[in-house]
């Protein structure tokens, strides 16, 4: 009986009351201190003839001072109280509206601008410079600081893609309109959209032969051309024979490289990466350092950019280079040679063969054009 009057006192409701779906309690921690969650009830469940309540905890992280001494404790107590009741009173409005398929009120008047701010802040896997390029681009396009979600309907999605179309060239439409699709996605499950505007608009990829895509011939001018940082230059033709996501190039340790081989997850996916390095790749990581020290020291991404396309310039390559040319270039010259697709996709660290398809019609398309500028003969 102790045990249970113990638990009892650990956790105190702040909503008493029946028929609420949503309760604001607080557990008791150590150093004397509440902490506020609210506590969702999700209907119940019949497991062998017991009935189990189906509960989910959201924790405010909110903190009370239990038994406050001072007035200003308690002043602090009352105001975390009343932030935590507004709080859970509009996720109650959220649940109530949202299951006869409406939005909730104060929903209404949420700036999606501040939202996608809040978004980012947030954010915290590999793909934030992603996630901030597809929030600029989209105040670029709307040229708006207040936007209520009823404004952000299919037509506003539409034109969205179309301005990132007109803007980029490749795949970065795609690419910076997938994260603003998963703004969307986020929103959605938030409660500021009833159904996702963006649900049924896609954004192709262009088909036929990437331009930013390097040939052999390129490779060795690079190679052989003067660039304004070495380690740019070394950590770019090394992506060049490994195929590594700049994210991957400048996270690489010489604790990834064992035995000839590069092995590390990729930051994008998770998946490890079994890479075997050509003499030109070793000879690129040069001396092998501490175990845990980066192999290259390179400035921002936008600065490795522009020193790239300097680069490229000098060479005297007409394309418009990005580090992604290197993972490109790398699978299609690898198919050229007539790699299995299978290997191929391993040593990008693709999920499914499904990614690595799109590099064998790029292959297609240059042995077409190959044919193509043969000369006419008339006999």
């Amino acid at each position: 009986m102790r045990k249970k009057n113990n638990q009892k006192t650990k956790i105190i409701n702040y909503s008493p009351g029946r028929g609420l779906n949503v309760r604001l309690r607080g557990k008791r921690l150590a150093n004397n201190i509440i902490s506020l969650y609210l506590d969702y009830y999700q209907g119940y469940i019949k497991d062998n003839d017991k009935i189990k309540t189906k509960r989910k905890v959201e924790y405010l992280k909110v903190y009370l001072t239990d038994n406050p001494g001072t007035p200003e404790e308690r002043l602090k107590n009352g105001e975390a109280l009343r932030l935590a009741q507004m709080i859970r009173n509009n996720r109650e409005s959220d649940l109530q509206h949202n299951s006869e398929g409406l939005i909730a009120p104060f929903r209404k008047k949420t700036n999606f601008i501040d939202y996608c701010e809040a978004y980012q802040n947030s954010y915290q896997k590999k793909d934030i410079r992603m996630i901030k390029a597809a929030i600029s681009e989209f105040k670029s396009f709307t040229n708006q600081n207040y936007l209520t979600p009823a404004l952000i309907d299919e037509a506003k999605v539409k034109g969205y893609r179309d301005y990132l179309i007109n803007k980029f060239h490749g795949e970065t439409p795609n690419s910076v309109f997938a994260r603003f699709k998963k703004i969307l996605n986020a929103a959605t499950e938030e409660g500021l959209f009833i159904k996702n505007p963006a649900q049924k608009i896609t954004c192709k990829i262009p088909e036929g032969i990437p331009k930013e895509i390097l040939t052999p011939d390129e490779i060795i001018k690079l190679s052989k051309t003067e660039c304004g940082n070495t380690q740019i230059k070394r950590a770019f033709l090394l992506s060049l024979n490994t195929g590594l996501r700049f994210v991957d190039i400048t996270d690489l340790k010489y604790k990834h490289i064992t035995n000839g081989l590069i092995k590390k997850p990729q930051q994008k996916t998770g998946r490890e990466v079994s890479i075997d390095l050509n003499n030109t790749a070793i000879n690129l990581i040069g001396k092998m350092g501490q175990p845990d020290e980066f192999i290259f020291n390179l400035p921002s991404f936008n600065g490795c950019i522009k020193t790239l396309r300097n680069w490229a310039k000098k060479a005297g390559i007409n394309k418009k280079i990005t580090w992604h040319s290197a993972r490109h270039s790398f699978a299609t010259i690898l198919l050229m040679n007539k790699t299995d697709i299978k290997t191929v996709g391993s040593l990008l660290g693709h999920s499914k063969i499904e990614h690595t398809q799109k590099y064998t019609h790029i292959v297609n398309e240059l042995k077409a054009q190959a044919v193509k500028s043969l000369p006419d003969i008339t006999i």
